[in-house]
């Protein structure tokens, strides 16, 4: 199955377990990745110049060595060698005598010189470069030729920092490179995931609102995504079980009733026709044809609720069927004074089962007389809905009576679930809104409840 649902919404991706999860991997290994340069730059600057001052005192060594064979005429020689040799020479001389005097190297004679630890030196010069004078600093040793005189060997170290620095922004590039990758990634792959995971869970909606018989579709799912379905899967086997052995149970307990209850009521009528006292049997005979409603509207909620949905049907006109319903309770509705009107401007044509369509709305509008005061009102009203809406037909039956509480507005679809207020005043078993709710899902529609200021007011979606 290919995947065509929308892209999801911004808001919903960063703030998901996915997302989150890999950013908080990303920072993670951003912070190791820091530590990481941090270590590799201070061993670089570290080794870089350490290799410097090596240099710096094997060159001095060089100078010893020259001096212990030549003097001091074989050192200003080497200097000046070393000095011609290239037009950027490695390193930078200073030889003096003991009053200070300058006698070879191309260093300042009197530099100001910074002092570090274990004799070495640190100062900054001024050097052409590219007709500019630019400031260079200068790592020194100064050393003791014979008694008599002195001379430093000094070596530039930019060209040490700017390799350093190049290593420092090459792997700070590094880090944010990963930061910003790491984020498209993660920010990819939860939308990816999410995409996954709301197509179950629209594909789940769908079989528990309507087709429970199928499963969740798992084959060209990968991963934990794959698990999930198949545990899901697993899991709607199992209340389907569950929900055939309850129904099985119940379907058992009403027909097995329902057989000798009707033969009893049978009995009954043929009593009360032969005997005296005939009138005295009639309210058992109605306590009979109660139990007979129970058990049939039981049986009939359990078939609907099967899992079967309607598959063709006939055209049937909601503004015909509407109004057969109304004409049939409108006396019973005129002898309590409760103004009965109906409103459907035009016609309403659906496909449905046109008897199941009836005793859908003539359950709800007889709840509607029963629980509306004298002198009450009802309204009955059709209304066409525009496309994208629950469903193509909206009806909406309000009365005026005590209404629903909002926290009991689920249960009363409950089979034999009754508001506690209304057990004592009105008859009933608790079935009419169940029947038609199951009644409702059968033609793929749905049946709300919400305030009629006063009342309730039923409202039906079919499509």
């Amino acid at each position: 199955m290919t995947d065509r649902s929308p892209v999801m919404p911004l808001r919903e991706v960063l703030g998901s377990i996915t997302f989150l999860y890999i950013a908080k991997y990303v920072a993670m290994l951003s912070a190791a990745v820091f530590l990481f340069q941090g270590a590799i730059y201070a061993y670089f600057s570290y080794t870089s110049f350490r290799q410097l001052s090596d240099s710096i005192v094997d060159e001095l060594d060089t100078l010893k060595i020259i001096y212990s064979g030549q003097s001091l005429g074989g050192v200003e020689q080497y200097i000046l060698d070393q000095l011609a040799s290239s037009s950027v020479h490695r390193f930078s001389y200073l030889v003096t005598d003991g009053e200070g005097n300058k006698l070879a190297g191309d260093l300042p004679p009197v530099p100001s010189y910074r002092e570090f630890d274990d004799g070495w030196l640190g100062f900054e010069m001024a050097l052409q470069e590219w007709g500019e004078a630019v400031d260079v600093d200068f790592l020194a040793r100064p050393i003791q030729l014979g008694d008599s005189y002195r001379a430093i060997v000094a070596r530039d170290y930019d060209d040490v920092v700017e390799r350093a620095q190049l290593v420092f922004r090459t792997l700070f590039r590094a880090m944010i490179a990963t930061l910003i990758l790491g984020i498209i990634g993660g920010f990819f792959s939860a939308s990816y995931t999410l995409r996954r995971v709301g197509r179950l869970n629209r594909e789940l909606s769908r079989i528990v609102a309507s087709a429970p018989d199928e499963r969740l579709s798992a084959e060209e799912e990968r991963g934990y995504v794959r698990q999930l379905a198949l545990v899901m899967n697993g899991i709607l086997d199992q209340m389907e079980s569950l929900m055939q052995g309850v129904r099985r149970v119940s379907d058992n307990i009403a027909h097995d009733l329902r057989t000798p209850l009707t033969r009893m009521r049978n009995q009954l009528s043929q009593l009360r026709d032969h005997s005296p006292q005939g009138a005295a049997l009639d309210s058992v005979i109605e306590d009979c044809d109660e139990l007979l409603s129970s058990f049939n509207a039981l049986l009939r909620i359990s078939t609907l609720e099967s899992g079967s949905r309607l598959k063709g049907g006939a055209e049937v006109d909601l503004r015909t069927l509407l109004g057969d319903v109304v004409e049939l309770y409108e006396p019973l509705a005129q002898d309590r004074g409760i103004v009965l009107d109906l409103d459907v401007p035009g016609p309403g044509q659906c496909r449905g089962e046109a008897d199941l369509l009836f005793q859908m709305f003539t359950n709800l509008l007889d709840n509607a007389v029963k629980y509306t005061p004298q002198d009450g009102r009802i309204s009955v009203s059709l209304e066409q809905l525009p496309a994208g809406e629950q469903g193509r037909h909206l009806v909406v039956i309000g009365d005026s009576g005590p209404g629903i509480p909002a926290g009991e507005r689920e249960n009363v679809f409950r089979r034999f679930y009754r508001v506690e207020s209304s057990r004592g005043e009105q008859p009933g078993h608790g079935l009419g809104l169940s029947l038609a709710q199951a009644i409702a899902q059968y033609h793929h529609g749905s049946l709300e409840l919400e305030d009629n200021n006063p009342g309730l007011q039923v409202r039906v979606y079919l499509p």
